[in-house]
């Protein structure tokens, strides 16, 4: 899973408060301004993780931004994003089958087709 994007924390995030945050699958940036999905965690995880981080400090924080993740192996695109107190998630792209298709032909299988038209 690919992530882009932060979220932005008014007031700044203390370094002391980085362990909950951790445990939250989310990591703050250097200033505490920002906060984003940690790269290994899972879509799921990073969602409910920031619903809890903005229920713990609902009335003392503000959450504000937009994260986006993607899924190279699925091809799945998902929005996460956060204001006023609210978490939504929406998918902008479907899973899609990978289908793996081989651009080798089976000379065996087409022989007549292509002596008929070397023979041309």
């Amino acid at each position: 899973m690919e992530y882009a994007g932060a979220v932005e924390v008014q007031p700044p995030i203390r370094a002391d408060e980085g362990e909950w945050l951790v445990r939250a699958e989310w990591t703050a940036s250097g200033d505490g301004r920002t906060i984003r999905p940690r790269r290994d965690a899972a879509l799921d995880d990073c969602v409910q993780g920031l619903r809890d981080l903005v229920a713990i400090d609902l009335g003392s924080r503000v959450y504000d931004g937009v994260v986006a993740a993607y899924d190279e192996r699925t091809r799945r695109l998902v929005i996460v994003s956060t204001r006023s107190g609210r978490v939504t998630r929406r998918t902008l792209r479907k899973p899609q089958d990978v289908v793996t298709r081989e651009n080798v032909i089976d000379l065996a299988s087409h022989r007549r087709a292509i002596m008929r038209a070397a023979t041309r």
